[in-house]
């Protein structure tokens, strides 16, 4: 069982690792796994960097920045949306390398999705 007693529920953890050179943008598109489902994203951690710039949008929708500080940084990754931020199509992050150097960046989704919505 996962996530408030719903047997229906899954976890979902899915790092990733994108390297951009300067004046690079990436943008990382997460999916429920599941048909039918409500994602809740509740973490959101990305590698905090100085000249970058962060930006997450749910569903079409931007829900965080564009900032100059991602949501949590990947040596925190506490809890970044009370509530979770609930989508069911897709979650798109954002990252903008405005420096003339090479970066290296992690983004780690944590959350779940539920069958049949909430």
């Amino acid at each position: 069982m996962c996530c408030g007693g719903s047997s229906e529920a899954t976890a979902f953890n899915e790092p990733a690792t994108v390297e951009l050179g300067p004046n690079e943008k990436a943008k990382l598109t997460f999916r429920p796994k599941q048909s039918d489902t409500e994602f809740f994203l509740p973490t959101l951690a990305i590698s905090k960097r100085p000249d970058t710039v962060y930006e997450v949008r749910v569903d079409g929708t931007t829900r965080f920045g564009p900032a100059n500080i991602p949501p949590t940084d990947i040596d925190d990754s506490t809890a970044t949306f009370t509530p979770p931020l609930i989508f069911q199509r897709k979650l798109e992050v954002w990252v903008r390398n405005f420096s003339s150097s090479t970066k290296s960046y992690h983004i780690q989704p944590v959350g779940y999705e539920r069958a049949g919505g909430a």
